[in-house]
């Protein structure tokens, strides 16, 4: 079925108003951003990347389900953007810096991404979750011991920005001097615009080689020798690839679900008294899939083909991002403002459907629980030292989280 040959910036020329996608991840009210764009286009909505690159955001469940579930139709594969196609998308800039492509589970479909995605998939097959529980405790119980004699922190730069990432890497073989190596990149990367973070990106790419290549001369117990040993006999750059989306990606998605945890439960009153006590880590980590996911946008698909979505006209090469709180939002909407009343909740959507669904699912949970229910132990009388509507929002085009969370504990004596 042909709809049209135009491209999507040609098509939206006159509509000057596009709203930045960042509006959806650094607003104080995220989810009414999503209304207000549903209200205007409908379950699929034109928007602004970066500058003038324009995109769809998916704001329906059914057609989020489909953008996820038909990867004939819709491609991770950045090289099927008709931008990219065209050389009109800039490296240095912050999209590009995300969305160029490369040879990567995250960012390949096909025989490549199969492949791929099955080193990820049989690693993680029979990876033990006690031992990561332990290896989580561990880095978090020392994380805080840094801050307890001073009865304050702030639980996002001191804590949740921390604890993941230390995690996973000494969870694939990295040491302890490495492992916070890999943490200093991390932020630089995130945090960072043009060259900074281009050395950052650079540098852990680097400390990745050198584990892979020192895990294949001399092979251990962890995760990276587990992907060496596969027996497809991976190349070192399958390994690499393997590797490094599982630390690196998955690390912003990780702090933002910690930090929305340990937010919610400083602040939101519907965790007070229920069943005679606080809900559990476990549940306060579920209400925030539910809620206020992680992962409020995802990373885009781009049509393959002139076709239909939600009334939209789509053409080929046209990038459709997937809008994960939107899609909530709706799902929402008739139950007010009762975060256990939820008629269809999509929390499983912040994992992802089809074959691009999140492949750490299980040692994220891992991870996130035994950080929650720590810090929670051992921050006796925890309070939030500033009021809640002067906590700064941060946001990528993918994720939104407050920038801190300043408490203060109680120092056991």
């Amino acid at each position: 079925m042909t709809v049209t040959t135009t491209t999507l910036a040609e098509r939206l020329t006159d509509l000057a108003d596009l709203t930045p996608l960042t509006e959806t991840t650094r607003s104080p009210d995220p989810a009414a951003v999503y209304e207000r764009l549903r209200a205007r286009w409908g379950n699929v909505a034109p928007v602004l990347l970066e500058g003038d690159v324009r995109a769809w955001l998916v704001l329906g469940h059914r057609e989020l389900a489909t953008l996820l579930r038909n990867e004939s139709l819709y491609s991770r594969d950045s090289r099927n953007w008709s931008l990219v196609a065209a050389g009109g998308l800039d490296p240095g800039s912050g999209v590009g810096a995300v969305l160029a492509p490369r040879d990567s589970v995250y960012y390949v479909d096909g025989t490549r991404h199969r492949h791929l995605r099955r080193l990820v998939d049989d690693a993680f097959e029979g990876f033990d979750e006690r031992r990561l529980a332990v290896t989580v405790r561990q880095w978090c119980e020392s994380t805080l011991d840094r801050v307890a004699a001073k009865g304050e922190a702030d639980l996002v730069s001191e804590y949740a920005w921390a604890v993941p990432l230390l995690a996973m890497s000494t969870m694939f073989g990295l040491d302890p001097q490495e492992a916070r190596a890999m943490l200093g990149h991390a932020r630089r990367i995130f945090r960072a615009q043009g060259a900074e973070g281009a050395e950052a990106l650079t540098a852990q790419k680097r400390l990745i080689v050198d584990l892979v290549a020192r895990r294949r001369e001399r092979p251990s117990d962890d995760m990276t020798s587990a992907i060496l040993r596969h027996p497809s006999q991976p190349s070192d750059e399958d390994v690499q690839s393997a590797v490094s989306t599982m630390l690196v990606l998955g690390s912003e998605f990780e702090v933002a679900w910690i930090t929305q945890a340990l937010r919610m439960r400083l602040t939101d009153p519907r965790f007070d008294g229920r069943s005679g006590g606080m809900l559990s880590a476990s549940d306060t980590l579920e209400a925030v899939l539910g809620s206020i996911p992680p992962a409020s946008n995802t990373g885009p698909r781009y049509a393959m083909a002139d076709t239909m979505l939600g009334g939209r006209r789509i053409a080929a090469g046209d990038a459709l991002v997937p809008g994960i709180l939107g899609a909530s939002a709706e799902s929402r909407g008739a139950a007010g403002d009762d975060l256990w009343l939820e008629p269809g909740n999509l929390a499983y959507l912040t994992w992802g459907a089809g074959p691009h669904a999140c492949p750490v699912r299980r040692p994220a949970r891992v991870i996130a629980q035994v950080a929650v229910e720590v810090a929670l132990r051992r921050l006796g009388g925890v309070t939030l030292t500033v009021p809640l509507d002067s906590l700064p929002v941060t946001g990528t085009l993918w994720s939104s989280m407050p920038w801190q969370l300043p408490v203060r504990f109680e120092v056991p004596r």
